[in-house]
């Protein structure tokens, strides 16, 4: 039992060099673009409304702290015995491991190795990671409908109301349905190896894996029996940490365009940050490196003069991404060493 956990502080480590490494590269990538758009002028040439910088960085941790309390109510409620300290490790350690895998890997995988790392059995952290999903998924559909509502209603001027956004929906789609495709492709293939077609040893090793699958969901169906039994307010409480989370986080890009004396449209902006890192899930690279920028240049670009375009998106960049991920790294650097932890 002591062997096994291992192999997700090993990766967790291996995050931490490739983060203090790599990071610095591309946050240095960066500045550069930042100074070349800025053609010699100083940054106060743009500065517009300063507070609103500070703005920026505090809603940029917001999701940490939002984070950590929705971990603590869940496993407190599910009587998980995880300590405070163990939690914010794992929350620092998704961030790091998400800064160095592909978007499209998902956050939720890497959370699931750390929670195990901490003692938590596989079905609890399975039990976790399942409530966070269907939070998130309703507080997201429901703040994406609301943000586009009043955006399209009232925010986007009526020169760009009649916008042909059919491109951006288009492209949302196919990333949507490469997804599914990997996904029955992937079960079609486990299906097969199931019948032993792959030969007698892989079927086997099919066949338990399947059968730990379904022992492993029928846990977590009967962790949610029991929420929808006695955990509505934990339910609750979790999902207005999550409209918290989702709202600040989206919302960077507004406070920084605002900094920059750009037009204030917050939901409109909101949605557009949406948009922004659902396009960067296609892009194989660690964080989106590259894809964010991009998307963010295409989708703002309306909207944001272009004296100031390139400077607000690598101070979002580095706002939202670099900065954040290098101190989470050197906190978790900090925070080595295991609280007694013991699987539930």
């Amino acid at each position: 039992m002591t062997a096994e956990p291992a192999k997700p502080a090993k990766l967790s480590r291996q995050a931490i060099r490739i983060a203090l490494w790599a990071l610095p590269l591309a946050a240095l990538g960066n500045i550069v673009f930042f100074l070349w758009a800025l053609d010699g002028r100083p940054l106060s040439s743009i500065a517009e409304r300063p507070w609103l910088l500070g703005l920026a960085a505090g809603l940029a941790f917001v999701p940490w702290i939002t984070n950590v309390l929705r971990l603590a109510i869940w496993c407190r409620f599910l009587g998980v015995p995880l300590q405070l300290k163990q939690i914010v490790r794992i929350i620092l350690g998704t961030v790091i491991a998400n800064s160095v895998t592909p978007t499209a890997t998902g956050g939720t995988v890497i959370k699931w190795g750390f929670l195990v790392n901490e003692g938590v059995s596989a079905d609890k952290a399975g039990t976790l990671i399942s409530t966070q999903i269907a939070e998130d998924t309703i507080v997201m559909l429901s703040l994406l409908a609301f943000a586009l509502f009043f955006a399209f209603g009232f925010e986007l001027p009526s020169t760009l109301r009649e916008l042909d956004w059919v491109g951006a929906r288009a492209s949302t789609a196919q990333a949507l349905l490469f997804l599914v495709a990997i996904v029955l492709i992937a079960g079609m293939v486990f299906s097969i190896a199931r019948r032993g077609w792959f030969g007698a040893r892989i079927g086997g090793l099919a066949q338990r894996a399947a059968a730990r699958t379904g022992e492993l969901c029928r846990n977590i169906v009967s962790d949610w029996k029991t929420v929808f039994r006695g955990g509505k307010s934990v339910v609750m409480a979790s999902m207005a940490l999550s409209a918290v989370q989702w709202g600040a986080r989206y919302s960077v890009a507004t406070a920084i365009i605002g900094f920059a004396g750009g037009a204030m449209l917050p939901l409109l902006y909101w949605a557009l940050q949406w948009l922004t890192f659902t396009f960067s899930t296609v892009v194989p690279t660690p964080g989106g490196i590259g894809g964010s920028e991009a998307a963010f240049l295409l989708l703002y670009a309306p909207f944001v003069s272009p004296d100031t375009l390139g400077p607000v998106m690598v101070i979002w960049r580095l706002m939202l991404f670099y900065v954040p991920t290098g101190l989470a790294a050197l906190i978790f650097l900090g925070m080595r060493g295991r609280v007694s932890a013991r699987p539930v």
